[in-house]
């Protein structure tokens, strides 16, 4: 069986799907990865784990018409020349030009394809989001759900919404909690070798929609009140989304002295080790947030947003939901912990096994696999 994976980039592959590609070879699968090459370095790892990589010179936030063309042609010579049993698409872009391609080269293969949330588009009130949203729900019609495909999902707010939109048949629909987590390596360390200041961590793109500003504010209230506290920042500006912070913003940021900033991270295991909490205050129109679960993975209490995806992480009271933009609340919240520090402790024991029962990535790639078995194709 020839599976191709289409995704934006190549370090989104590494981040957030390798594991199932892995778990696709195991079975006997020969799987190749098309996305954007956004380094030599990446595309090696890549193809050190095993597989063949072709660049589709996709630009993740590109509109312009005659690079769209471009990127249509090479994916359909990568479709001609790897001729596969099951496109695998994740995420909005890889979907539209994916199945559009597939379809061309092979009108019976079988597609999977994967929204990841619905992001900016859905999520902003910018006069660009709201133009394009017609034209994204359109496409959403057209591609999403063709005949012999099925539907993966992050949670069940987005299959009501593409349920209800008319872009997909419930039939078609499958909710699989995220990408997964290695629990294997996302453990906790005992308490006592956590940071002895209670520490809370966000890890993020730094766009607005996923509440950075908020979590400054929340930074500055806990230093004002002088709450025992160490605020932690990971992330950098992603200048190609509309919603990005400004290199302005970014520096303010960087000099705040009620939190430390410490850019980009390849490897958040080892702040999330030394911490206690982490913080998302998203009001994104996520899918499931890899860093909450990984947080929780790693034995953090959560604190995040009742909002779409977000409030999925939260079970068997791991933590708090609060209102998108309550600054107040998770202030609150923060300084109960910090002042409590057994029912810390207890919120994070319920996080790790939270991670264990729903979202240990063995169980996200066997889920995966076994929904592409029920495609008419030859297993």
């Amino acid at each position: 069986m020839r599976i191709l994976v289409i995704t934006t980039q190549d370090r989104f592959f590494l981040s957030h799907i390798k594991e199932r590609a892995s778990y696709f070879r195991q079975q006997g699968c020969l799987v190749a990865v098309a996305a954007q090459k956004t380094s030599d370095e990446l595309r090696k790892q890549i193809e050190d784990l095993g597989f063949t990589f072709f660049n589709t010179k996709i630009e993740r936030k590109s509109l312009n018409p005659f690079s769209q063309i471009l990127a249509l042609i090479r994916l359909l010579k990568i479709h001609s020349y790897f001729r596969p049993d099951i496109s695998y698409h994740l995420g909005a872009k890889a979907i539209f030009y994916g199945t559009f391609t597939a379809r061309l080269i092979n009108s019976k293969a079988g597609i999977v394809n994967a929204p990841i949330g619905l992001g900016y588009v859905f999520a902003s009130e910018s006069i660009k989001a709201k133009i394009l949203r017609p034209l994204v729900l359109w496409l959403y019609k057209l591609f999403l759900n063709p005949t012999n495909s099925r539907v993966i999902v992050e949670n069940l707010d987005d299959i009501h919404f593409f349920i209800e939109k008319k872009c997909l048949d419930p039939k078609d629909a499958f909710c699989v909690l995220g990408a997964g987590v290695n629990t294997g390596v996302f453990h906790p360390l005992p308490f006592s070798e956590k940071n002895k200041v209670l520490t809370v961590v966000m890890a993020a793109r730094l766009i607005r929609e996923k509440g950075v500003f908020e979590f400054v504010e929340v930074a500055n209230q806990l230093h004002k009140n002088k709450v025992p506290v160490r605020m932690q920042l990971l992330g950098v500006p992603d200048y190609g989304n509309p919603s990005s912070i400004t290199p302005k913003e970014y520096e303010d940021i960087k000099h705040n002295p009620a939190l430390e900033c410490f850019g980009y991270q390849s490897d958040v295991l080892p702040f999330f080790q030394k911490a206690h909490i982490c913080c998302l205050p998203s009001y994104y129109r996520e899918g499931l947030p890899r860093v909450l679960i990984e947080a929780a993975s790693s034995g953090l209490a959560i604190i995040t947003t009742d909002t779409i995806g977000c409030k999925e992480t939260i079970r068997d009271n791991n933590g708090y939901l609060v209102h998108p933009h309550d600054v107040k609340k998770i202030v609150e919240n923060i300084t109960y912990l910090a002042n409590n520090p057994e029912e810390l402790k207890a919120m994070g024991d319920r996080s790790r096994k939270t991670a264990l029962r729903y979202f240990d990535s063995e169980l996200i790639c066997k889920r995966t696999f076994e929904i592409m078995k029920t495609l008419t194709v030859l297993f």
